[in-house]
């Protein structure tokens, strides 16, 4: 990794077919008034190439696209692009997120400064004022979504989050590569869901904390590509909590886990949505069983 330039920072964006979605990302990279020193572009199996989608001139800084043949999940797709990270910081940014112009100048002094921090991530909007996410907590042996459905200003959001989402969030490479198991930082067998939750679970047990940067820099669409893996995608939900709490005894609560699903079927039974409640039956018994 160069350390020449301190203020360096690698960017990756994972794409599955995101078509004009993964355009305005881009374009939002572009606009930068900090510029990532480069782009990765991981392309998880398109079926048009990315490759294919792109004008040579969407983007004002170097870019690489890799190419997976198949679709590794968020999880295998920024595995795949961390190998090519040369940064002190590295940004992860879903194709399905806008980002404000100076999201990369405002969160790097976030986590650049002094203290044992590893990442830091702004509000995400799912609209121009509602709060999609603003970190990570644990309440009750559950994991949430700070401030989710909220209003921008809202006081019951915190400003110090247990952990942050990657849906678009800036790290310190040097963390990240600090609790990378095999070279991956991402357990790959996450696939998709709660992969944040449980890599940040690994950092704060080596001592890292994270950092919210409490205004609205990110608008998300919200899972523009997983929404493809229809019930698997809501299956794997429900699975990773559970592996997440067996992984790291503490962060989250089985008991907890259970009752909320538990709810949730009864839910989906009286709705009739027979479907939705079996798929999360086979998640619990995917999520005890899982190693």
């Amino acid at each position: 990794m160069s350390t020449s330039n301190p203020a360096e920072v690698d960017l990756i964006v994972v794409d599955w077919d995101g078509g004009e979605a993964l355009l305005d990302c881009l374009q939002s990279i572009a606009v930068q008034t900090h510029l990532p020193s480069r782009v990765i572009i991981v392309d998880n199996g398109s079926r048009l190439p990315v490759y294919q989608r792109l004008s040579k001139d969407l983007l004002k800084v170097p870019y690489v696209i890799v190419r997976n043949e198949t679709n590794l999940g968020f999880t295998g797709g920024i595995n795949r692009g961390m190998k090519e990270v040369r940064a002190p910081f590295v940004g992860w940014v879903n194709n399905d997120a806008v980002l404000a112009e100076t999201w990369i100048e405002k969160l790097l002094p976030a986590v650049g400064g002094e203290g044992k921090v590893a990442g830091a991530q702004s509000i995400v909007l799912l609209d121009k004022t509602t709060i999609d996410v603003a970190g990570i907590a644990i309440e009750q042996g559950v994991f949430r979504q700070v401030g989710y459905g909220l209003k921008v200003g809202s006081p019951r959001y915190v400003t110090q989050p247990w952990g942050i989402s990657a849906t678009a969030a800036l790290f310190r490479t040097q963390a990240l590569n600090e609790v990378a198991v095999r070279g991956a930082v991402l357990r790959s067998d996450f696939f998709a869901y709660f992969e944040d939750v449980e890599l940040c679970a690994r950092l704060r047990k080596r001592g890292w904390r994270f950092k919210l940067v409490p205004e609205p820099l990110v608008m998300h669409r919200g899972s523009f590509s997983a929404a493809r893996l229809g019930q698997a995608g809501f299956r794997m939900r429900v699975r990773n909590r559970y592996v997440v709490a067996r992984a790291h005894p503490g962060v989250g609560q089985i008991s907890a886990l259970m009752a909320e699903d538990a709810t949730c079927a009864m839910k989906d039974l009286l709705g009739a949505h027979f479907r939705f409640a079996m798929t999360r039956f086979n998640g619990v018994l995917e999520g005890l069983r899982h190693h």
